[in-house]
């Protein structure tokens, strides 16, 4: 019993067996799907959309080979086409036949042309001479861009490889139970070797007693339910027979159709998806941090003019020109890209796009920094307009996640608490008038250092002129508002205010003197006919949703001299 056991097992096993390696080898499918072309390039761009890499599943690998540099960049289709705009390219698609291939079609175009290398617009790029790859991660509408150097013919060798997905568990699942079935089949055959040497030893003949008379039985015309050792015998042999034919039936190769993707239900309104990934700011800040500590060493306003525009460039120049007068003023504080501790990207498709990217070393005593940025068009980059050093104690308002991104929001929106636009004008009216002001109520300033240090500068200021006049102006320094919405309908505003304090004598003989970095801006001590200074403010507001009860606050600001100047 014991022997026959462990034969049906050692059958068992190798059946098993042979069909797990079968399912590995021989039954395995290919490792990869190929598609290729060569054709005559006279485009300078190539646009391979995400219906072409969606042909087959999996990630697919672009190589491209051309006679000279070549050049491979993969982002948002929209974002792709955009730059390529009305300019000369070819789109590679797929042909509809029985077996698929690539095929190219050329697309006219007058654009102008440009170097796509180093392209904030682009989540993953490479370059390289003749040979270059280029694994794209396929999501979000991903597609690939394909040039030499911008201006002349695009390589003319493509392929795309998309690895196969093989399901390994079923064959996994055969070669265990048959190793496991092979084991069993081992120790059957041990226990059947004892127990036949166990048995076998010397036996007498003994003479058989008498016998008394056969008496011949009669077949029984009923049918008992067979019993006993032989049959449970019988009954197992034809259960392993049919655990091996399910088994046998049941390993066929898996297939390598994909499965049918949930498709958004008409009627659906699909958001636009984040301006940036994280990979893309992460590249952003870094070219940022190496432009600022290259001018700040320099002290040179061109070396920021390639990331720096606006009220940054304008502030930062203002103190280059002061470092340039005396060695006594301190340099900035150095710009940082790393640890990030807030990103809100914009969540659109159109431009110009923004991102809002706080920045804080702990190892400093320096306050973090949000950085605010703006890309005009698809081929311009992302410039920083502001920098701004948040407050102690400040706390920005809940917002979505950067995988999500924030809806921008008008700079004139009557849905908020006030226009971001008017913001300087109606903050400004609070530090010269306090309470008095018609929008003491629109601001929250019970916590506003800056505008209790201002407030209360502006004052002593009048006190101490007995022999001249003072008049103060608020004024929005730059039309570059820029307002991200919060989850709660209200927004994040970063703005450039303008202060200006244009002081005369009002006496014959009498001059207004200054001092410090105004003194060094001006070139001398003062003017008989009067002075006006101008200082800038970069400022970030929390301004809530017009239904809200709370108020705008203060989040963060950024002051300096701009300039001074005699009357």
């Amino acid at each position: 019993m014991r022997l026959l056991a462990a034969i049906g097992l050692f059958l068992l096993s190798l059946a098993l067996l042979f069909v797990g390696v079968a399912q590995r080898t021989v039954w395995a499918p290919p490792s990869h799907q190929t598609l290729a072309i060569q054709y005559d390039a006279t485009n300078p761009y190539v646009v391979i959309p995400n219906e072409t890499l969606s042909t087959f599943t999996g990630i697919p690998t672009v190589t491209i080979v051309g006679p000279h540099k070549t050049f491979i960049a993969s982002g948002r289709e929209g974002d792709i086409k955009a730059w390529v705009a009305d300019s000369a390219h070819t789109d590679v698609a797929v042909a509809k036949s029985e077996k698929p291939k690539l095929e190219v079609k050329s697309v006219f175009g007058t654009g102008p042309l440009a170097n796509p290398s180093g392209s904030d617009l682009w989540r993953s790029s490479t370059s390289a001479d003749n040979t270059a790859a280029l694994t794209v991660e396929n999501i979000d509408g991903a597609s690939v861009l394909i040039a030499s150097d911008g201006f002349s013919a695009a390589p003319n060798k493509i392929s795309i490889r998309w690895p196969v997905f093989y399901d390994l568990t079923q064959s996994n699942v055969l070669l265990i139970t048959g190793g496991l079935a092979l084991v069993g089949a081992f120790v059957m055959n041990i226990l059947a070797i004892r127990d036949h040497k166990r048995r076998r030893g010397p036996r007498r003949k003994v003479p058989r007693a008498p016998q008394g008379p056969k008496t011949r039985r009669r077949a029984s015309q009923i049918a008992a339910p067979a019993r006993g050792r032989r049959v449970a015998r019988r009954v197992a042999h034809g259960a392993v027979g049919i655990l091996v034919v399910g088994l046998l039936a049941g390993c066929t190769p898996a297939g390598t159709a994909a499965s049918p993707s949930a498709s958004p239900s008409e009627g659906t309104v699909q958001a636009d998806p984040p301006a940036l990934v994280t990979s893309q700011i992460t590249r952003i800040l870094e070219s940022v941090v190496d432009a600022a500590d290259r001018a700040d060493s320099k002290r040179r306003k061109v070396l920021l003019e390639n990331r720096f525009v606006g009220p940054a460039l304008e502030m930062r120049a203002a103190h280059y020109f002061l470092q340039s007068k005396s060695d006594k003023i301190a340099a900035l504080p150095r710009i940082v890209n790393e640890p990030v501790t807030f990103s809100l990207p914009a969540a659109t498709t159109i431009w110009p796009r923004s991102v809002m990217v706080v920045t804080d070393e702990k190892s400093t005593k320096k306050l973090p920094q949000m950085l605010v940025l703006r890309q005009d068009n698809p081929r311009s980059q992302y410039m920083v307009n502001f920098v701004v050093e948040l407050m102690p104690g400040a706390k920005i308002p809940a917002v979505s996640v950067p995988e999500v991104g924030a809806i921008p929001a008008a700079v004139d929106s009557v849905y908020l608490k006030v226009p971001p636009i008017n913001i300087p004008g109606t903050y400004g009216d609070v530090i010269d008038n306090g309470s008095a002001s018609a929008s003491a109520g629109i601001f929250n300033v019970t916590q506003d250092k800056f505008y209790q240090d201002v407030s209360a500068s502006q004052k002593a200021q009048i006190e101490k002129l007995t022999k001249g006049n003072i008049k103060f102006r608020h004024s929005l320094g730059s039309a570059r508002v820029i307002a991200l919405s919060t989850t709660s309908g209200g927004a994040l505003v970063s703005l450039y205010m303008k202060d200006s304090y244009t002081i005369k004598p009002n006496k014959v003989g009498s001059a207004v003197s200054v001092s410090g970095s105004e003194k060094l801006m001006l070139g001398s001590a003062g003017s008989t006919r009067g002075i006006k200074s101008t200082y800038g403010n970069m400022m970030l507001f929390y301004v809530p949703a017009l239904s809200d009860t709370e108020r705008v606050r203060l989040l963060g600001v950024t002051q300096h001299l701009l300039r001074v100047a005699g009357l």
